[in-house]
């Protein structure tokens, strides 16, 4: 979407309308903290999720913050519950 497609739509629902340069800035720093993706279209930028969905992005900051300790943490609570082990055994099975 384009800063002019998400502003339409944010504005649809409020009293007192956002400014164009308001959600543009939001939007500019979302791609630099890679929560979005941004390519350029004509002259401005078209705008995408970086991410499937908050669980994502979630798990995104977590790894860019603790690395390899989340992970070995993560792993650590997960051999302590069997139902879980397996529920993730199979989930990494399914992912490409």
């Amino acid at each position: 979407m384009s800063v002019r497609q998400v502003l339409d739509v944010l504005n649809e629902s409020r009293p007192r309308p956002l400014a164009y340069t308001t959600v543009m800035t939001v939007m500019t720093r979302l791609a630099e903290k890679g929560v979005l993706d941004r390519s350029r279209h004509g002259r401005g930028y078209e705008y995408t999720p970086a991410v499937a969905d908050e669980a994502a992005l979630a798990v995104r900051e977590v790894l860019r913050t603790h690395g390899e300790n989340a992970v070995a943490h993560f792993a650590a609570e997960a051999s302590l519950d069997p139902e879980l082990g397996e529920r993730l055994r199979r989930l990494l099975e399914e992912t490409p």
